[in-house]
């Protein structure tokens, strides 16, 4: 498997990147486009395998690329290769997209959720490296995530593992997106952090950094934000702790921007909110691979694909 190469393709609402991943595990080629996603998914796999076609043709004269990977928002169907309804890519309902760019491009396509694939990449390649298990929260919009237990990417009885942010830690906190109450996403969000912000000062800002800033400043209100969607992320990541026994957390996300004012509460909430002898082993880490880890851990999701399949 040393000499293997992935084309790894990171299928977002607003955009989609392509990368070549050489054996080495590198992006050494990329391009990115708009997905144009209100224009439908049959334009978006015509361009998308153009854009493919022109990245494969920088491979190497004695390489091959035998297999694609791709990672969309969800909820997807991975064993079919469907993007099922995801909320962001408007009138996506059901569509067979591994098989379209099967179709276009001639070669076998796997395709998963994307914080699923981000999981494998950090785990393999980025902060989780030499962990046993390890579960990656994305804070952002929304908090979602994915867990790696015992080295195996862990999906559930319908490959719907992971909504880590609808955890209820308060049962009389504030209504979430989801329509349930009291979820971690409901603090800990970007849209609820800057509500809270908002409310609280009767100042519009126009971004979550303007609040990190504020915070930085000494603004009091601001840091007292980020301490509450600190705690609610800490209890959190202690309910994933006391369930599945995971130790090693990697967070990333627009959130995760505002660092030790998140982190450093979320931190000190897990030992109040799990057993001793399960918090003293928690690790909360940052991503290490940016906005790559979708590239890179669709191309991981192709290669265990192709080993399964020789």
């Amino acid at each position: 498997m040393t000499n293997e190469w992935f084309l790894g393709i990171d299928l977002g609402a607003s955009s989609y990147k392509c990368g070549l991943i050489s054996p080495g595990w590198n992006i050494v080629a990329r391009c990115e486009a708009p997905t144009r996603a209100l224009d439908g998914p049959v334009q978006a796999a015509d361009r998308m395998a153009e854009s493919a076609r022109e990245i494969l043709n920088r491979l190497p004269a004695d390489a091959q690329v035998t297999r694609i990977g791709i990672c969309s928002p969800g909820p997807v169907d991975h064993g079919t290769g469907m993007i099922v309804d995801p909320p962001n890519l408007t009138d996506w309902r059901d569509v067979p997209f591994a098989a379209m760019l099967t179709e276009r491009l001639n070669l076998p396509v796997s395709l998963d959720h994307d914080a699923k694939a981000s999981a494998l990449a950090e785990f393999h390649l980025g902060a989780g490296r030499g962990a046993n298990s390890m579960c990656l929260i994305i804070v952002g919009t929304g908090i979602g995530g994915a867990m790696i237990v015992d080295g195996q990417l862990y999906r559930g009885e319908r490959s719907a593992a992971g909504e880590v942010g609808h955890f209820t830690v308060n049962l009389d906190g504030p209504i979430c997106t989801c329509g349930s109450q009291g979820c971690v996403e409901a603090y800990a969000g970007g849209p609820a952090i800057m509500n809270a912000y908002m409310y609280a000062t009767r100042k519009k800002v126009e971004s979550g950094e303007e609040i990190v800033n504020a915070a930085l400043a000494g603004d009091e209100i601001a840091r007292r934000v980020f301490e509450r969607a600190g705690r609610a992320l800490g209890a959190g990541i202690a309910s994933i702790a006391m369930t599945m026994d995971i130790s090693t957390y990697v967070l990333f996300g627009s959130v995760i921007k505002a660092g030790e004012l998140l982190l450093a509460p979320a931190r000190a909430a897990v030992p109040r909110y799990s057993y001793h002898s399960i918090a003293t082993r928690v690790r909360i880490l940052t991503g290490e691979l940016g906005n790559d880890a979708g590239i890179l851990g669709a191309a991981w999701g192709a290669r265990i694909a192709e080993s399964r399949s020789a």
